[in-house]
């Protein structure tokens, strides 16, 4: 898995469905999207721009990924 921000707003909904059609993508906060790095050859295949991030969470960590409190009853 890799995060990956794309440099255009322009052609970043083009790369997301480009992506989605690939398999399982993953959207973070702050606009970074998460997918196998075998996936992202369909991007430079289409000239779409993107750099790679450092993933801001451990994504095998369920509760980090979480927006709302858990409440236990």
């Amino acid at each position: 898995m890799v995060a990956i921000r794309f440099v255009s707003e322009d052609r970043a909904a083009d790369g997301l469905m480009l992506l989605v059609r690939q398999g399982k993508v993953r959207a973070l906060r702050g606009e970074i999207y998460v997918c196998k790095e075998s996936a992202l050859s369909v991007l430079e295949t289409h000239h779409i721009q993107y750099e790679k991030v450092p993933l801001p969470v451990n994504l095998n960590e369920v509760d980090s990924l979480r927006d709302t409190p858990t409440t236990v009853l």
